[in-house]
Formats: structure tokens, C-alpha cells, sequence
């Protein structure tokens, strides 16, 4: 399974039904919808960079974001990775140290912010979700589909099931689509971390508040 037509055949096929074409495609993106909700991982990530101008604090941020892993901005060619404050921390770093703080950033009204003025023109990094990439007859595949095309067919069988008004067969979908939800989240973390042990590092500094 490894194209938006297969896919929409085995879905045909399950439901064993030929007058469903139209709302087989409502049901695919009903279940890519969720997935871009529930899934965090490597397989969904992407890298841009965003420019900063001098004298700016603020930028935009993607269109397609839906969560952020990691945040870095470049000043002649040296990369240095930011810490994230929430709007309220961040307001009190401002307020007790000024705007001199330039490894801390906040989101605002999906811009992100930077806790210092920059004096000149700088670059910043963003690795982050961009969710699903939506199957159709043009964009015909995904990695997702791919590589886990048993998710992506329970759940929109489980759309299907429910559109049926089928609750045995629905419930039944929806168990085996969050089971192969759990599995992606825990093949994704052995591709990130392998098999090392995760460990909390202590900060010599003060914690940030």
C-alpha cells in the first residue's frame, strides 16, 4: 500500500462497498488530521530558516507548524541553540534582566520572540512538526503512507465506520489505529535515541523562571 489509490482500494475492500469513492477521500483526510494532531515525530520533522532583521524581536513563524523541537540562530556562520520561556516567564526575564538575555525566545500569536534586541541581521534555525503532508490525486504518496500504511487504513476505516453509524466495527478501527499510533511514537523515539538510556541533565545555573 503505497499510493492515495491503493489505499482507497484496500478501504473499498474493507468495506466491501462501491458507492463510498467520494467520501473514502473525506475519511483519508479525517484520519491525517489526527495523525498530525497526535504524532511528534522525527518522520514528521522538517528544518527552515527564518530571517531576523535588526532592531526586530519578532518574526513569523510557518504556516505548517504544529509544534517546535528545537530553536537555533546563526551569527556569522556560529549556531547557538535557545532555551524556550513561556509568555509569562519570559515577561519576567525582561522585566528583571532587560533585554540582554539572547538564548531565550517566547511564542506570541504565531510569532516567535526573541528575549533581546539583535543588533544586526541574524538567521534563526527551526526544526519543528509540520503534520501529515496531505495525500491527493496530485501528491499521490507520502513517507508516512509508506512505511505505515496499516495506521493510515484503520483510521480511515474507523472515519468510514463511524460515517456507517457502525460502533462495533468503529470501535474496533480506532483501537488498532491508536495502537499503530503508539508503535510509530516508539519507532520514531528508537530512531532519535537508539538504545541510550535518556538522562536529565542538571544545570549549574539558576533555573529559569
Amino acid at each position: 500500500m503505497n499510493t492515495y489509490s491503493e489505499l482507497q482500494s484496500f478501504v473499498a475492500d474493507f468495506l466491501a462497498r462501491d458507492d463510498l469513492s467520494t467520501q473514502i477521500k473525506t475519511f483519508v483526510r479525517l484520519a491525517e488530521q489526527r495523525m498530525s494532531r497526535e504524532l511528534d515525530i522525527a518522520l514528521l520533522e522538517t528544518t527552515t530558516q527564518l530571517a531576523v532583521t535588526a532592531n526586530a524581536t519578532t518574526t513569523a513563524l510557518p504556516t505548517d507548524l504544529r509544534s517546535i523541537r528545537e530553536v537555533a540562530k546563526i551569527v556569522d556562520g556560529v549556531r547557538t541553540n535557545l532555551s524556550y520561556l513561556t509568555p509569562a516567564q519570559y515577561d519576567v526575564r525582561i522585566r528583571d534582566a532587560g533585554q540582554s538575555a539572547t538564548e531565550f525566545y517566547t511564542i506570541v500569536a504565531n510569532n516567535i520572540k526573541l528575549a533581546a534586541v539583535p543588533t544586526a541581521d541574524l538567521t534563526l534555525e527551526l526544526i519543528y512538526n509540520e503534520g501529515v503532508a496531505q495525500l491527493s490525486d496530485t501528491a499521490t504518496s507520502n513517507t508516512l503512507l509508506t512505511r505505515h500504511g496499516d495506521c493510515y487504513l484503520h483510521g480511515t476505516l474507523k472515519q468510514a465506520f463511524d460515517f456507517l453509524q457502525d460502533e462495533q466495527r468503529s470501535v474496533y478501527h480506532d483501537a488498532q489505529f491508536t495502537r499503530c499510533l503508539a508503535e510509530i511514537d516508539r519507532d520514531s523515539d528508537k530512531q532519535r535515541y537508539g538504545n541510550a538510556d535518556l538522562q536529565v541533565r542538571r544545570r549549574n545555573e539558576q533555573a529559569v523562571f
